[in-house]
């Protein structure tokens, strides 16, 4: 791969698909989440209805199928089945995250598993893709899709604990996952750490009903139980993988240097 010309240049109509993939997913995560904020100002469905958000939603995705489609090159019917199977791997992943909302039976490998749909394996594709389109070998294009895994799995590992502890980037409400009572693997690495106030995490995630003001206090049993220090350990270990592949596919070093610092944002 070269940092300027021919190669690189062929992988820029793929980044626009990965970029239009991305909006996408989060207009139509946020309409499942009913979360009212995104990058600090009211999410699409909040400012014009969900039925509003799910059609520009759909539209992007048809738009980054076509803009696929149309590219002549080796490798573009790859492109299209790598972009295809990770689409239908994430709307398997956020179908069982709602479906496990409140499910306290809900086991560690089976919200992890969630996490890998939702967010990995899309995430997987989206820096996969461009690659394919460029000089790049068999080997690089795997590395870098593992990158993009490994990166994704410790983006949503971030995501978990700035909605239950907010940075000040965070430019959403905070508190969401657990106002729904979301299986996350925090939640459920917490159920099961055996400390003896998981039996009023279990009691809060069983229950049902709009939670109030127990919501702080919900966030507080999960950082006593250990949800949050194994979460950033995840996240820590994630990025370390992450990294290591990246190192291997051998990217420009500009990109390279991009890359890391853009993953860096995302350090618990």
């Amino acid at each position: 791969m070269r940092e300027t010309g021919g190669p690189v240049e062929r992988g820029l109509a793929a980044t626009v698909v990965g970029d239009l993939l991305v909006n996408t997913s989060i207009i139509h995560d946020d309409v499942l989440d009913r979360d009212p904020v995104r990058r600090g100002r009211p999410a699409l469905w909040a400012a014009y209805g969900a039925e509003y958000a799910l059609m520009v939603g759909d539209a992007l995705l048809g738009l980054a199928f076509s803009l696929l489609g149309e590219q002549s090159h080796p490798r573009a019917h790859q492109a299209l089945r790598m972009m295809s199977d990770g689409w239908s791997r994430l709307c398997a992943g956020q179908v069982r995250d709602t479906g496990q909302e409140g499910r306290t039976g809900t086991s560690l490998e089976q919200a992890v598993a969630v996490n890998e749909a939702k967010a990995a394996d899309g995430l997987r594709g989206v820096f996969c893709l461009p690659v394919l389109f460029t000089d790049a070998t068999s080997e690089q294009a795997e590395a870098v899709g593992r990158y993009g895994f490994h990166f994704g799995m410790a983006a949503q590992y971030h995501n978990d604990l700035t909605d239950v502890w907010p940075t000040l980037d965070r430019g959403r409400a905070p508190g969401g996952d657990i106002r729904r009572r979301k299986m996350t693997p925090m939640v459920t690495a917490a159920l099961a750490s055996g400390h003896r106030d998981s039996e009023l995490l279990a009691a809060y995630y069983g229950g049902h009903g709009e939670p109030g003001e127990e919501v702080a206090a919900v966030a507080v049993l999960i950082d006593r139980c250990g949800g949050r220090a194994w979460t950033v350990a995840q996240n820590l270990k994630h990025m370390r993988l992450a990294a290591e592949h990246l190192r291997k596919a051998d990217p420009p070093a500009a990109l390279y240097d991009d890359l890391l610092a853009t993953g860096a944002r995302y350090l618990a």
